[in-house]
């Protein structure tokens, strides 16, 4: 662990950088660079018309702007939810000005700043615990970010299947990034669109219609969804596991769906990449972290012949008819 007199120039650091990054996330996203190449000089003659050339104009996309390197205290045994000190501000102040939201920048480790952990983990493969090790200590010291449509719209949404990460950009670069939970590929029957497999599509898709507060639909309830494909929404949940648990939509959580639609808009583009559910297989992304497990051979079974009466059992099932009144229900 850090000095005390150490943790308290860190901490005062952290608090400076936490204090210019909550004032740079209050404004847009930087706005793109635009060169216009000059304008082929024209000669004017006597005898002759002056031509004018009409400029040409260009857009270069600038590159994502890497973080400098910040060197993170060692979080010794691991720094988990409910844990307090200087360190969870620290990690926090950093996460923040990554645009992991871990909610509020103090000194306890909540809710809020597991699901932000727990987005850095997904992010670079680490193991989904939601705790602060070395693994995230390293990251957070050497950090870079890795758009999957790097290319595309200054403005977009993109979803990565495999991560169970969604991204935000603005101006080409990031400006959120948080932990989502995906369709888990089982099959259930009850939305809107009858029986079918809970998968999440990948493509290029764009947000068209926004639901302020909470939507209550046949397969639950959701809070501020904004869709952008059939019935499968970017929206707010209490639970957000760190797997693929969905019916389709892609589910962020509360803290962020508080804000999350005010950062986009109709007609923006969303990306959904990865490896997408097959219909029934189960998960198809990164292989789960199991720990190992001792099998011991058991002795041969010892046959007894018996001999039985063989009896017959009647069942009786009850049906029961229900009226159903249609709704405009969407999927969790």
């Amino acid at each position: 662990m850090i000095s005390t007199a150490s943790a308290v120039v860190i901490v005062a650091g952290a608090a400076a950088t936490y204090a210019a990054v909550a004032n740079s996330q209050e404004a847009s996203g930087a706005a793109p660079s635009v060169s216009t190449l000059p304008l082929a000089p024209s000669t004017t003659r006597a005898t002759t018309t002056t031509t004018t050339v009409a400029p040409t104009t260009t857009t270069t996309i600038p590159p994502v702007k890497q973080p400098k390197d910040q060197v993170m205290p060692s979080p010794g045994s691991g720094i988990r939810q409910w844990n307090h000190g200087p360190n969870v501000f620290i990690y926090e102040a950093r996460m923040k000005e990554l645009h992991f939201d871990p909610g509020k920048v103090d000194d306890v480790f909540d809710q809020d700043t597991r699901y932000a952990v727990t987005t850095v983990q997904k992010y670079f493969g680490l193991p989904r615990t939601g705790v602060i090790d070395a693994g995230v200590q390293l990251v957070l010291t050497h950090f870079e970010y890795a758009p999957a449509e790097p290319k595309s719209e200054p403005d977009r949404v993109e979803i990565d299947l495999d991560k169970q990460v969604l991204t935000l950009y603005q101006g080409w670069q990031p400006r959120l990034l948080t932990t989502t939970s995906t369709g888990n590929g089982a099959h259930f029957c009850g939305g809107v669109d009858g029986c079918q497999y809970a998968i999440t599509p990948t493509g290029h898709f764009h947000f068209y219609h926004l639901v302020r507060g909470w939507q209550k639909g046949k397969l639950g309830t959701m809070w501020n969804p904004y869709y952008f494909t059939g019935s499968i929404a970017v929206h707010g949940l209490q639970s957000v596991p760190a797997y693929p648990a969905s019916h389709g939509c892609a589910r962020i959580p509360m803290h962020i769906a508080d804000y999350f639609y005010s950062l986009v808009h109709d007609g923006e583009s969303v990306f959904v990449v990865g490896t997408p559910k097959r219909a029934g297989s189960g998960y198809v992304g990164p292989a789960p972290t199991r720990p190992a497990t001792t099998t011991t051979a058991k002795p041969a079974p010892t046959t007894v012949a018996r001999t039985t009466t063989p009896t017959t059992k009647k069942r009786t099932s009850t049906t029961v008819s229900r009226t159903t009144t249609p709704t405009t229900a969407k999927k969790p």
